[in-house]
C-alpha cells in the first residue's frame, strides 16, 4: 500500500506548482532609471531654451551644481524603490503586477486580452545579456506592463506563456512534482525564439532600411526639437558675420538678378534641407530596425531587429483591425510601400511613438507575395487594388469656398496690399491641397473587404475587414438626401473609418453586408 506524503512535504510540492510572486533582477534599477529620464526629457523640451540659456551665460552656481546633483540622486532613490516594490506573478489566466510603495498599483491583466508583446534589449542591458518584455493590452494608451532586466531564456519562456496560456495549464497538468518543461534552463543554448524556429517571411537588408528612412521622413519632430534650439541663436549677430555679408553680396550680385536663378535656388535649397533631414531620418531607420526580420510563429507575427535596442515585437494576427499601406510622396518615385498593421485604438505596437509593427519598403509584387503568407488575417484581399471609386464634388465645394471668403472680405475693405496679398496666398495654396485630397479620396467594395483610398501628394490604402465592423452609421444632410449621397462610418476597434460623400446605394450595400457577416459570425472582433 502506497503510503501518503506528510503534510509539510504536500505543501512545497504544491508551492512548486503555484505561481509565486517574484521580483525583477538589480539590473532592473538601471531600467528604472533611464525611463525616469527619458520621461523628464520628453516631457521637458519647452525647458531647452532656459537650459541652452543657462549654458551660455554659465552654470557657475554653486547652487546649480548642489541642485543638479540632488535631481540625480532624487532618480536613483526612485529607480531604486521601483525595484524593490516591483513584484509580478503569472496565473492560469492572468499575469499580476503589484509596484509602488507609497501610491500602490496593483495591475491584473487578463492573458486573453493581451494585444503584443515585445522583446527590447537597451544598450544598456546589452553587455549583461538582459532584456526587456513588455506587455500591451487592449483600452490603454501605454505599455500596461515592463519586466525589466530578464535573461533571454527567462523573457523567451514569459513570452511564449503569455502569447499561449494553454500553455500554462498544460505544464501544471502534470502530477508529478517535477519542474515544469518551460522552466527548465535553456541547455542547449539555442536560440528558443519562435520567431526564429520559421523561415522568415519579409527580410530587410541596409539597403531597404535607408530607402525607409529616406521616403517615410518626418519633419514634426525635427520641428518640435530644433526650434527652441534654433530660437536662441543671435541672427543678428550672424548676419553681421563676414561669412554671411559675402554670402549676402554673391546673392544679390548672381541670384536675385534673376526670378528663374531665384527659384532654382530656393527648389535647391529645399531639397538640401530635406536630404539633411533624410540623413537623421535615414540613421535612424537603421538603428532602429537593422537588420529587419518578420516571421510567423503559428498565429503569431514576429519582428525582430535594432543596432542599439534590439526589439522582439508579437502580434497576433487576428488582433489586427486594418492594414494600413502606406506610399509618401518620395515613395510614390521609389514605387514603395509601407505596411501598418493597426490594432485596437491606443493599444498598436508601439503606440506613443507612433511606430506600428510595420513592414518596411515593399514593392507592390512584394505585398502580393506576403499577403497570402498570412493565413491568420480575416481579410481575403491580396493583392493592391490599381482603381477606386471617388467620393462626390459636393465634399470639395463645401469645405473649398470658406477659405476664399476671409481674403475676399479682407480685399473688399482694405483693397490690395501684402497683407491681403499673403491671405490669398494661403487661401489659394489651402484650397489645392484640399482639391488634392478631395480627388484622392474613394472606396472599392471587394466581396467581404472594403478599401478606402486616401491621401494628397502621397496615398494610403486602408484594407478593412467587414467582419471586424463592430457598427454602421449611415448619415445624410439635407443636400445629400437630394442628390442620394451619404457619409458611411465603419466603427472598429482601431477608430471609426469614414468615406463620406458616397452614393448611398454603395453605403447600403456595404453596411448590409458587414451586418450580414457579423449577424452569422459572434466571434470577438478583438
Amino acid at each position: 500500500m502506497k503510503k501518503n506524503p506528510p503534510p509539510t512535504e504536500l505543501s512545497n510540492n504544491m508551492s512548486q506548482l503555484l505561481p509565486q510572486w517574484k521580483g525583477l533582477s538589480p539590473w532592473s534599477i538601471v531600467s528604472f532609471t533611464f525611463n525616469t529620464i527619458r520621461i523628464l526629457v520628453t516631457n521637458g523640451y519647452a525647458m531647452v531654451p532656459f537650459v541652452y540659456t543657462g549654458w551660455k551665460q554659465g552654470f557657475d552656481s554653486p547652487w546649480m551644481i548642489i541642485g543638479f546633483a540632488g535631481a540625480c540622486l532624487l532618480i536613483v532613490i526612485s529607480a531604486v524603490i521601483d525595484w524593490a516594490m516591483f513584484r509580478y506573478r503569472l496565473f492560469d489566466d492572468k499575469l499580476g503586477i503589484r509596484q509602488g510603495l507609497i501610491f500602490k498599483k496593483a495591475h491584473e491583466i487578463p492573458l486573453g486580452k493581451i494585444q503584443n508583446i515585445r522583446l527590447e534589449q537597451p544598450f544598456y542591458f546589452r553587455p549583461m545579456g538582459l532584456y526587456s518584455l513588455v506587455v500591451e493590452t487592449a483600452g490603454s494608451k501605454k505599455d500596461e506592463a515592463v519586466l525589466a532586466a530578464v535573461s533571454y531564456q527567462q523573457a523567451i519562456e514569459l513570452k511564449q506563456r503569455l502569447v499561449n496560456p494553454s500553455s500554462i495549464s498544460g505544464s501544471r497538468a502534470d502530477s508529478k512534482a517535477e519542474t515544469p518543461r518551460h522552466l527548465a534552463p535553456n541547455q542547449s543554448g539555442t536560440d528558443a525564439s519562435p520567431a526564429n524556429s520559421q523561415a522568415p517571411l519579409v527580410l530587410k537588408k541596409m539597403k531597404s532600411l535607408l530607402l525607409f528612412g529616406f521616403y517615410q521622413n518626418n519633419l514634426f519632430w525635427f520641428a518640435i526639437i530644433a526650434g527652441p534650439i534654433i530660437g536662441q541663436f543671435d541672427w543678428e549677430a550672424l548676419a553681421n558675420t563676414d561669412f554671411a555679408l559675402t554670402l549676402l553680396h554673391w546673392y544679390e550680385q548672381t541670384i536675385a538678378v534673376n526670378m528663374l536663378l531665384q527659384i532654382l535656388f530656393a527648389c535647391s535649397m529645399l531639397i538640401g534641407f530635406y536630404l539633411l533631414l533624410s540623413l537623421i531620418s535615414m540613421t535612424a531607420s537603421v538603428l532602429k530596425y537593422y537588420p529587419y526580420r518578420l516571421s510567423l510563429s503559428g498565429d503569431t507575427l514576429h519582428r525582430t531587429g535594432g543596432v542599439i535596442a534590439k526589439q522582439n515585437d508579437a502580434l497576433t494576427q487576428h488582433r489586427i483591425q486594418v492594414i494600413r499601406f502606406t506610399q509618401p510622396i518620395i515613395g510614390r518615385f521609389l514605387k514603395l510601400w509601407t505596411i501598418n498593421f493597426k490594432q485596437v485604438k491606443g493599444t498598436e505596437v508601439e503606440q506613443v511613438a507612433k511606430k506600428h509593427m510595420l513592414v518596411p519598403s515593399m514593392t507592390r509584387e512584394a505585398i502580393e507575395a506576403l499577403m497570402p503568407k498570412l493565413p491568420g488575417l480575416v481579410s481575403v484581399s491580396s493583392t493592391l487594388p490599381l482603381s477606386y471609386s471617388g467620393i462626390h464634388l459636393g465634399w470639395f465645394w463645401r469645405r473649398g469656398f470658406l477659405p476664399l471668403l476671409i481674403p475676399m472680405v479682407n480685399t473688399i475693405f482694405l483693397g490690395l496690399n501684402p497683407f491681403t496679398e499673403l491671405l490669398w496666398f494661403g487661401a489659394i495654396c489651402f484650397v489645392i491641397g484640399l482639391y488634392l485630397r478631395y480627388r484622392q479620396w474613394g472606396y472599392l467594395h471587394q466581396g467581404d473587404d472594403c478599401w478606402i483610398h486616401t491621401g494628397m501628394l502621397g496615398r494610403t490604402w486602408h484594407l478593412i475587414a467587414l467582419k471586424k465592423v463592430q457598427h454602421v452609421s449611415i448619415t445624410q444632410t439635407p443636400s445629400q438626401k437630394r442628390k442620394q449621397l451619404a457619409n458611411l462610418e465603419l466603427g472598429l476597434a482601431s477608430g471609426p473609418q469614414t468615406i463620406p460623400y458616397m452614393p448611398l446605394k454603395d453605403a447600403r450595400a456595404i453596411a448590409e453586408r458587414a451586418l450580414a457577416i457579423t449577424a452569422k459570425d459572434h466571434t470577438n472582433w478583438i
